[in-house]
């Protein structure tokens, strides 16, 4: 599938700033299952951006701007070719819990079992993902189980939590956006030893009615690891494993290792963020 993404970022503050420093995760990677034709970042007030990868090679660009001003525009205009990683005819069962083991020694898998800054397994967190499980053994069947827990049991309301509520605060309160259904899915699978990361990103809403939610902003979703499989993204936010509907922006332990747009600045006053998101397919 070829998607066309635009994601505009806006703020505006009461009084000049100065010193403004950000990081921005906007690129798309390049991986088997989708293929950046075009990314494009622009800023104003201009300014020229630099780039690296970061720890868990995500594309980071950075810039500075020292003069006062009293609002910053983050430009991106991206183009991705998307394919469908899993077989919806043959999901990837048959990955046991009694062989989670092996992935311990997995350098990519070590990071995304322990503890982060937005996710810590605790002993009632272990047992309440042990009563989703239940009889269940298999690796793929248990995340989906999550994944489908979260969906029906939690309400989706924007405002209940903010960027930086923890997974144990949404666990209990069961309410939030996507941010938060992806970090209680993540806390959830590693207090089974399942390993998982979080996934920023975007989807294109390929429903007739536009039902699915979080289409319209920057969107979060899981990744757990499979053997002989690998990364299989599941949604919690929709009940839905990641097809070729889905962008991925970055990966991490958490959102504060992929946030899109992360920042600081010198000046009083206040400030106000504006963001808009719009996802076009083109074939």
């Amino acid at each position: 599938m070829r998607l066309r993404l635009h994601h505009r970022t806006e703020y505006r503050y009461s009084e000049p700033v100065s010193n403004n420093a950000n990081e921005l995760r906007l690129q798309p990677p390049t991986t088997l299952w989708q293929s950046c034709e075009s990314s494009f970042i622009s800023v104003l007030p201009g300014v020229r951006l630099s780039h690296y990868e970061d720890l868990n090679v995500n594309v980071v660009h950075y810039f500075e701007i020292s003069q006062p001003h009293s609002r910053l525009v983050i430009d991106s205009r991206v183009t991705v070719n998307t394919k469908c990683k899993v077989n919806f005819d043959r999901l990837p069962y048959g990955f046991l819990h009694r062989d989670l083991d092996c992935c311990r020694t997995m350098e990519d898998c070590h990071p995304f079992l322990q503890n982060s800054y937005h996710v810590e397994v605790t002993p009632e967190i272990w047992r309440y993902a042990l009563d989703i499980k239940g009889e269940s053994e298999d690796v793929f069947q248990t995340s989906y189980a999550i994944m489908e827990h979260i969906y029906k049991n939690y309400q989706y309301q924007s405002g209940a939590t903010n960027v930086s509520t923890h997974a144990s605060e949404v666990l209990e309160g069961r309410k939030g956006v996507c941010q938060d259904f992806a970090h209680a899915m993540v806390a959830l699978c590693r207090s089974l030893s399942i390993p998982a990361r979080y996934v920023s990103g975007y989807f294109f809403d390929a429903t007739r009615d536009h039902s699915l939610r979080g289409s319209e902003a920057s969107h979060a979703w899981v990744e757990v690891y499979i053997d002989n499989f690998g990364w299989v993204g599941l949604d919690p936010t929709n009940n839905k494993v990641v097809d070729d509907t889905y962008i991925i922006l970055a990966r991490g332990r958490d959102y504060r290792d992929v946030a899109p747009v992360i920042g600081a600045y010198y000046g009083a006053g206040k400030s106000a963020m504006n963001v808009n998101v719009d996802v076009q397919r083109l074939d």
